[in-house]
């Protein structure tokens, strides 16, 4: 799933929470999203250290466009420093990145905005997106998910 609404690439602040809100309600299980900006809840998953669960802030922070932020207790699934990904124009470096888990729900967090271009946002944080029934992605076609995904579906979520 794309939201393109929220891309980073194209401005926008890459913090709505629309679709991880709705996935958690709903108990949607086996499910990856990215990324998140949220430096703060980078900076906070860092200091509790992999494996560490606790109550986390995330996203919608930027805006009413973003979104409340979601309050939920989480269990931080992977770190990476200087965590990088590839894409059309190559490897680029995203900054510290930080995997929690909500539920049935993987969020990679970031602490630089970007938009999610290659898989090795979720790889490198210990998410593998191919065993995951649902990816949802905040880019609007530069990913590189295609040729792995039975469907891309674009969705526009936006805050109520």
């Amino acid at each position: 799933m794309a939201d393109p609404a929220d891309n980073a690439g194209g401005g926008a602040p890459s913090d709505n929470t629309t679709i991880a809100r709705r996935l958690i309600e709903r108990r949607v299980e086996n499910v990856a999203i990215r990324p998140i900006w949220d430096p703060i809840a980078v900076r906070l998953c860092f200091d509790a250290g992999e494996g560490a669960e606790l109550p986390l802030r995330i996203g919608g922070k930027i805006g009413p466009a973003s979104g409340a932020p979601i309050d939920a207790r989480v269990t931080v699934v992977g770190l990476k420093r200087d965590n990088w990904q590839s894409g059309p124009w190559g490897r680029s470096g995203v900054g510290d990145c930080a995997a929690v888990r909500v539920g049935g729900v993987e969020i990679v967090l970031l602490a630089k905005r970007t938009q999610a271009l290659g898989p090795e946002l979720f790889i490198n944080v210990g998410i593998n997106p191919l065993t995951k029934k649902i990816v949802v992605l905040k880019s609007t076609n530069h990913f590189t998910f295609g040729p792995i995904a039975k469907k891309v579906i674009y969705s526009t979520a936006m805050a109520p």
